[in-house]
């Protein structure tokens, strides 16, 4: 839970940094590309309108020759050809420059060497190159600045990000840590005077026989003794960092084994229990950690399975991954309720899992221990099925 915070604060701040220096920088090199351009076909327009014949416009095309400035080329191009220029030189390659700007959409922009302009008539097409090398150079030169810049305040941001997220982070994983703590230390504690009680309850069944409001007594105990196994095997498992104990067992033996023993339990339910399981799939883990995880699932549909339908546990591999599936024919799980139901002390009918001693911590763990694996959990309704799938990645 802590290191999902720390990545979605960690990705938050990223993202948000990124976005705001980024944008800056586009800006400016959009704005300064553009001041370029414009500065640039302005020049051109101004020059070039110095030289028109506003009462013969015509005229003025049949006379480019007379734009004699270095660096600046007019053609007029009509049907993908040449019918008029002011290069003198004949360079054949400002005319296919020409062409095939008159073809394109842009008006205005660079080509080589060459800032150009493109003003497009009925008739034909004026097209006005300018050689300026120092100006695209300099663009050329932002842009690539700009992207170095870029990179380095990307990486810069991912850093300060990083620590950002942490000092965030460190109060809640305090909080966290002394929460797991108390737990442990509590359930620990309660262990002793909960042992005392139930010695004290026997010796006076012994001696006044039975008794309703001793069972009632002995009840709660039970009760209390699962809860508190609960809070133990959870904070177990959240305080181990890695698998330390673990070995190559039959996944396929285990599993068929635990479905065994859940048979006589599914028969006392009126509910049907079958296993679809795929031979000889093996994986490093801890045997319990198995047990408990498919214990949990299929407990679980036992209980939420309608009486004379059946429970289903499949096994097979899911490209590198164990794929472990539970499916029982019960009421669907409400799709705003699926991601709840693997929280802490979270019940859909509570006062139907309270009479049944079930306290909300089952998947809770489960889903913790198939996270130590690196594994993932989900739950989802198909077919009149409702289906938990666990997928573990082969160690």
């Amino acid at each position: 839970m802590i290191k999902k915070l720390k990545q979605r604060i960690f990705w938050i701040i990223t993202i948000a940094l990124s976005t705001v220096i980024l944008g800056i920088i586009i800006l400016f090199s959009i704005l300064n590309y553009r001041n370029t351009i414009n500065t640039a076909t302005l020049m051109m327009d101004r020059i070039t309108n110095d030289r028109k014949d506003k009462e013969n416009p015509m005229e003025n095309d049949r006379n480019l020759e007379d734009i004699n400035i270095e660096g600046l080329y007019v053609f007029i191009v009509s049907n993908s050809e040449v019918i008029n220029s002011s290069d003198t030189s004949q360079n054949e390659t400002i005319e296919q420059y020409a062409i095939q700007l008159s073809n394109g959409r842009k008006n205005n922009g660079i080509i080589g060497k060459y800032i150009y302009k493109v003003r497009k008539t009925r008739e034909n097409t004026r097209v006005m190159l300018m050689e300026n090398e120092t100006a695209i150079k300099q663009i050329y030169i932002i842009f690539i600045s700009s992207f170095v810049i870029s990179i380095s305040s990307l990486i810069i941001i991912i850093i300060i990000a990083r620590r950002i997220s942490e000092i965030i982070v460190e109060p809640v994983k305090n909080t966290f840590e002394k929460q797991k703590q108390f737990i442990s230390d509590a359930s620990h504690e309660l262990k002793t005077p909960l042992a005392v009680i139930e010695a004290n309850t026997d010796v006076l069944e012994n001696e006044i026989s039975n008794n309703k409001w001793l069972g009632y007594i002995q009840n709660e105990i039970d009760s209390m003794n699962k809860l508190i196994n609960e809070l133990l095997l959870l904070a177990k498992i959240e305080n181990v960092q890695s698998i330390k104990e673990y070995q190559e067992i039959d996944l396929s033996k285990e599993i068929e084994k635990i479905v065994l023993m859940f048979e006589s339990m599914a028969y006392e339910n009126s509910v049907h229990i079958k296993a679809d399981i795929q031979e000889n799939i093996k994986i490093n883990a801890n045997k319990e950690d198995i047990e408990h995880i498919l214990s949990t699932l299929i407990d679980n549909a036992i209980k939420h399975t309608i009486k004379d339908k059946e429970i289903i546990v499949e096994l097979s591999k899911e490209k590198n991954n164990v794929k472990l599936q539970v499916k029982n024919m019960g009421l669907p799980i409400p799709e705003e309720e699926r991601e709840k139901i693997f929280e802490r002390f979270y019940r859909i009918d509570k006062s139907r899992n309270r009479n049944e001693k079930r306290y909300g911590l089952g998947l809770s763990i489960a889903k913790s221990t198939v996270q130590k694996y690196n594994g993932k959990i989900e739950v989802y309704c198909k077919d009149n099925f409702t289906i938990f799938k666990v997928l573990i990645p082969f160690q």
